[in-house]
């Protein structure tokens, strides 16, 4: 199991002298980009690792191989080798595109996360999952891969605007779904514009609890697992959408609108309780604004769920609620369907 360490700014600089004593590394990377090498690495004392500074200067067109293989060159170039240590601070680009390096270079060597962003804590940085885009399609290649340690500190969030902090908290309401009527409620009740983060540390801890016993218990994504991806077909083939005609939206708005149609399928097929969905909507439309798509992409749309990585054969699979808590894996629905819950949220 990944460690994750809650530590403010000044603790993570000697947690990672303890791992790289521990782990005998004989050198060190750091991966920033541009916004978290000029907001977050300064916090980080780094006077006693004398670390081989990366920038890279990302978006999501460019989570893709050519920067990948920038890395590679530039642990070759270092002489970098299995015992090295490639430590990912940034948000979940950063966090997929290193993790993604560090698992495959040499066939492995050790990484660090340390996630800037609310998004990246709660997806890409944690969980084992290193994945970039291939032709379009988000993560098509990609890893099962932990980092061997993920150092969070809330201080950083303060860092986001108001729409950074939304992405990263349409995950937490994910979980909340997929968790149980508890968590549903305080997840929903927190005020995401005062944005308290004493409490929101509390309903962090509790999301990566959650997403730690699913995935130590189906490490590989074939079973349990896939629950984490309730939103997630339809949320990535918008965002795909999105990317494919320059009108990029967040990850976490696009799976916002991904869980309400999914809660609308799960409304019509499982008799998921509808005044959750009602529930939903009012959140989404106060706090997300309105669905960013029209019926002319929906087609579109469709052909990116296509590419799925749950479906089986020609069937688009589903991770579905039949209650809160209460995920069914491997649901399908028609094309028919499908539009259908398109219609729901751009209409409602």
């Amino acid at each position: 199991m990944t460690a994750i360490k809650y530590k403010s700014s000044e603790e993570i600089g000697s947690l990672i002298e303890s791992e790289i004593r521990i782990r005998h590394i004989d050198q060190v990377f750091i991966l920033v980009d541009n916004t978290t090498n000029r907001l977050c690495l300064s916090k980080i004392n780094t006077a006693n690792i004398s670390p081989t500074i990366i920038t890279l200067d990302l978006n999501e067109q460019s989570k893709d191989l050519d920067h990948v293989v920038r890395l590679w060159d530039i642990f070759m170039e270092n002489m970098a080798t299995r015992h090295s240590l490639l430590i990912n601070v940034g948000g979940g680009l950063i966090c997929d595109i290193g993790g993604f390096a560090a698992a495959t270079y040499k066939r492995g060597m050790h990484f660090i996360n340390i996630p800037t962003t609310l998004l990246a804590t709660i997806d890409a940085a944690t969980g084992g999952k290193n994945g970039i885009n291939y032709r379009g399609v988000k993560n098509m290649i990609g890893t099962f891969v932990p980092a061997d340690l993920i150092i969070i500190n809330p201080t950083f969030f303060e860092t986001l605007d108001t729409e950074n902090r939304l992405s990263g908290y349409a995950e937490m309401i994910k979980h909340s779904l997929i968790g149980d009527n508890i968590l549903f409620e305080q997840t929903m009740s927190y005020d995401i514009e005062k944005f308290d983060i004493k409490r929101l540390s509390l309903l962090l801890k509790q999301n990566l609890d959650l997403k730690q016993r699913i995935t130590e218990n189906d490490p590989l994504d074939n079973g349990i697992r896939k629950s984490l991806n309730f939103g997630h077909t339809i949320g990535h083939a918008l965002e795909a959408e999105s990317i494919s005609k320059g009108h990029t939206i967040l990850h976490g708005y696009a799976v916002m609108w991904g869980m309400l149609a999914e809660i609308y399928l799960s409304v019509i097929k499982l008799k998921f309780d509808k005044s959750v969905l009602h529930t939903m909507m009012s959140f989404a439309k106060e706090h997300y604004g309105s669905f960013p798509f029209t019926c002319k992409e929906y087609e579109e749309i469709y052909n990116y769920m296509k590419h799925d990585k749950k479906n089986s054969g020609d069937e688009i699979n589903f991770s579905l609620l039949a209650g809160i808590g209460d995920v069914r894996l491997n649901q399908s629905a028609t094309k028919e369907e499908i539009f259908e819950a398109l219609d729901y949220i751009r209409e409602n």
